[in-house]
């Protein structure tokens, strides 16, 4: 699955709440949270991967460029 950068953007998960507040929320409200940050901390890794393997697809690149002189 490719992730664009601004594809990532979507998944901001939405602010807790102050501590004061936070009685008032249920818990499947937390537990929704959680999980849409875990989603968008998996997309980020995700994209993080795919930049990796580009940097060293253009370093393997670069070293076979180099190779061939």
């Amino acid at each position: 699955m490719t992730i664009h950068p601004e594809s990532s953007a979507v998944l901001q998960p939405p602010a807790l709440p102050e501590p004061g507040e936070r009685q008032s929320v249920s818990r499947s409200a937390l537990q929704l949270q959680v999980t849409l940050m875990r989603c968008h901390i998996a997309a980020l890794e995700q994209e993080l991967a795919a930049e990796r393997e580009r940097r060293q697809a253009v370093i393997d690149r670069y070293e076979r460029l180099l190779a061939e002189r």
